[in-house]
């Protein structure tokens, strides 16, 4: 079977989080847990920012506006994951 790969056009990479979150979550799987650094932590906020989220420091977190204007506060783990997921569904 062939396959065109000019079919699809790879998606452009416009952030550093991308490039950092597969470097992430093979860290997770390996130590069995979830472990995020303050460098992970400002990866996440800049990709959040950049999707449009305004982002604050919180006690013990972060706290994430979304376009609408409406708050929720995450810990360091939540906000990373948020970013994640907001990556993978963009990827879709």
């Amino acid at each position: 079977m062939e396959h065109d790969l000019t079919e699809k056009v790879p998606h452009r990479v416009q952030t550093r989080f991308e490039l950092a979150i597969r470097r992430m979550v093979d860290a997770w799987l390996d130590a069995g847990r979830m472990e995020v650094s303050a460098g992970d932590v400002k990866l996440a906020r800049e990709f959040l920012e950049h999707s449009g989220c305004r982002v604050e420091e919180a006690a013990g977190g972060l706290r994430v506006f979304n376009r609408e204007g409406h708050a929720q506060e995450m810990t360091h783990q939540e906000a990373v994951l948020a970013a994640f997921r907001r990556l993978a569904a963009a990827r879709r």
